[in-house]
């Protein structure tokens, strides 16, 4: 698969939680659609969230770019799940949006550094998600 998201949760009682709930929806969504051309082709776009608890949490807001494996070609970017947005209702609707802007930013990764990338695609991928809900 080209696009691939998960979670870091740095405490287990997130297990059940909306956050989590809503990201295992999305991933269930974007598995059906493992069959999209977009889906079968590189780079890989892999998107972490990164879930705050008491203990720990990102010591970013928003998104940022991790890291690149040339040798996988997989671009990782993290995303700082506000603590607010672990138990609201609208958790599905910033896990999309938060997917939407990783593909933005990916595409302009991939374009300084002329690599083929197929954002509108990507994109496309995505809103058809909100088709599942």
């Amino acid at each position: 698969m080209s696009l691939h998201i998960g979670a870091m949760m740095p405490d287990r009682s997130l297990d059940e939680s909306i956050f989590i709930k809503a990201i295992t929806k999305v991933a269930t969504d974007l598995a059906r659609l493992r069959n999209q051309l977009v889906q079968q082709n590189t780079p890989v776009l892999d998107i972490i969230f990164l879930l705050p608890s008491r203990q720990e949490k990102a010591d970013f807001a928003g998104l940022r770019l991790r890291s690149y494996d040339t040798a996988g070609q997989t671009l990782r970017i993290e995303s700082a799940v506000p603590e607010k947005m672990v138990t609201s209702i609208h958790a599905e609707r910033f896990v999309i949006a938060i997917m939407q802007d990783a593909i933005d930013a990916a595409d302009l990764f991939f374009s300084e550094h002329a690599i083929p990338f197929n954002g509108s695609a990507h994109l496309a991928l995505v809103d058809g998600l909100s088709r599942y809900k």
